[in-house]
């Protein structure tokens, strides 16, 4: 019988690497066509065995095939997927693009018998392959992230294509999705910072706090580029949405202070180390230190991140008036660096004067505040 290729058939099922396809060549040509094996065709077009036919050509041998019955293409291919899921020892890019494209057949299906039977669509049941990721996930045998992840994926074509041919995993080529809006959303944000003019406090204050945007990069984390922060998608998150500065460039910062004042200093557990010099850099004395419970367990590198802390410093002699605050407050943690409010009102009732919130991120009655953030 003449037997023919479809293209369209044919490019369902994933090739075989080069080093899969001479195996088999090689496997045909010293052994022959075994008694049992069949190429199947549908119509006179195969479904099943496009290499061992290719392979039979162009070496001369004769293969025996068997047709298969449907009723239609779409059959035919939901059976070509089920049949290849089966048997190949497919990447999980080519798991997905199968299942994404029985997906769609199902559904096709669903919507033709839908008509067939002049039923209206809210009364009949959801198909199988339309249901939420969990579905394509039970089939996949997959978590439902991974297929949320592989969805985002498959949005971007060359990514698709280096999940399929196994070069990356669906997860790297998600973190690499990631990263990229990322460090796009920082970017932008910069430019948007950089052409601000922000009007700088006027005076001088008795109280100054300060959140200085740290900058996780050099001896720190390494992998900084073009001055924006590293990223990593598994808990390594050194970056940050706002412009970061080194430790030099906090030195700097001509703080408006009085000749008696106290100041606040938040830092993370990796920066301790830089608040002394930047105590002495600014001239003011260390007194004690304040820990904050954020009652949220968060990421890290070594441990997982629960607490910030605030260093207390006086420069001279201001007013402080404390009998009720210790060194912990407790208050959970709400959008990335926002401060608790339990901080402002110790403050509010320890200390008296002018106050400066220096790298704010939102006004403030009785403060003057100071950030590119506002």
């Amino acid at each position: 019988m003449e037997i023919n290729i479809d293209d369209e058939l044919r490019n369902i099922i994933p090739p075989l690497a080069e080093d899969e396809f001479k195996q088999l060549e090689r496997n045909i040509v010293n052994e022959g066509w075994r008694p049992n094996e069949r190429i199947l065709v549908w119509n006179d077009f195969i479904i099943d065995g496009h290499n061992r036919y290719n392979i039979c050509q162009k070496n001369n041998i004769d293969f025996k095939t068997l047709n298969m019955e449907f009723n239609n293409k779409d059959e035919v291919k939901l059976w070509m997927i089920d049949n290849q899921k089966g048997r190949r020892n497919l990447t999980d890019g080519w798991k997905f693009e199968l299942a994404q494209h029985k997906k769609k057949l199902l559904e096709a299906k669903h919507e033709q018998d839908r008509v067939a039977a002049r039923v209206s669509i809210v009364d009949t049941p959801e198909p199988v392959s339309g249901k939420t990721q969990r579905a394509l996930a039970e089939e996949l045998g997959w978590s439902a992230g991974k297929v949320a992840q592989a969805d985002i994926v498959w949005r971007k074509e060359d990514l698709k294509e280096k999940v399929k041919s196994g070069e990356k995993t669906i997860h790297e080529a998600y973190s690499d999705i990631k990263k990229e809006q990322r460090m796009e959303k920082i970017a932008k944000q910069r430019e948007e910072l950089q052409k601000e003019v922000l009007e700088k406090p006027t005076g001088l204050y008795d109280v100054i706090v300060i959140d200085p945007p740290w900058r996780y990069d050099g001896d720190k984390y390494k992998g900084q580029e073009n001055d924006l922060p590293a990223y990593s998608a598994e808990g390594f998150r050194g970056s940050a949405p706002y412009i970061t500065m080194s430790l030099e460039e906090i030195k700097n910062i001509k703080l408006p202070i009085k000749e008696d004042c106290v100041l606040w200093l938040w830092t993370t557990n990796l920066f301790l180390p830089d608040c002394y010099p930047l105590l002495k850099e600014w001239g003011f004395e260390l007194k004690s230190m304040i820990t904050w419970d954020k009652e949220h367990f968060g990421t890290g590198r070594w441990l997982r991140s629960q607490t910030e802390h605030c260093i207390l410093a006086i420069k001279g002699k201001p007013y402080f008036n404390n009998k009720n605050w210790s060194t912990l407050i407790r208050e959970k943690r709400t959008t990335h660096s926002t401060k608790p409010e339990i901080f402002y009102k110790m403050i509010d009732e320890i200390c008296a004067g002018r106050k400066l919130d220096y790298f704010a991120r939102k006004k403030r009655e009785g403060w003057d505040v100071y950030g590119d953030e506002l």
